[in-house]
C-alpha cells in the first residue's frame, strides 16, 4: 500500500511532500525533494524525525512521524476505532488510509 503525504499552507494550497509505503513487512518513505522545499518556503516545518537529506528512508516500523497520527494498539477505546472505520484488525497503514493521519494540531494528511 502507499499513502501520499500532503501539506497545506494558510491558503489551502497543497504540497505533495512524499510517498509512504508497506512491502515485505517494510515501511519505507520517499521525498517529493521539489514540493517539500516549496512548502518549506511557504511555512512547512519538515516532515518531523524524518531527514531531508535522505531522499528514501526504509524502517521494519512505522516512523514515529506517521505512528502518532494513528491510535495504538493497546488504546483502551482502540476496538470502537476499528469498528467505526468497519476494521477487523488493527493495521497501521490502513487506519492511517481511513484517518488520513490528520491531527487538530498541524496541516498534514495522507491519501492513496
Amino acid at each position: 500500500m502507499n499513502l501520499k503525504l500532503y501539506w497545506k499552507d494558510v491558503f489551502d494550497k497543497e504540497y505533495m511532500l512524499g510517498v509512504l509505503s508497506f512491502e515485505d513487512q517494510q515501511y519505507s518513505f520517499e521525498i517529493n525533494e521539489d514540493e517539500l522545499k516549496k512548502a518549506i518556503n511557504h511555512g512547512c516545518f519538515g516532515i518531523g524525525e524524518l531527514s531531508l537529506f535522505y531522499n528514501k528512508q526504509t524502517s521494519d516500523t512505522l516512523f514515529n512521524f506517521f505512528k502518532r497520527r494513528i491510535p495504538k494498539p493497546d488504546d483502551v477505546n482502540i476496538e470502537e476505532t476499528l469498528k467505526e472505520y468497519d476494521m477487523i484488525q488493527y493495521d497501521e497503514m490502513e487506519l492511517l488510509e481511513k484517518t488520513k493521519g490528520i491531527l487538530n494540531t498541524d496541516r498534514y494528511y495522507l491519501e492513496r
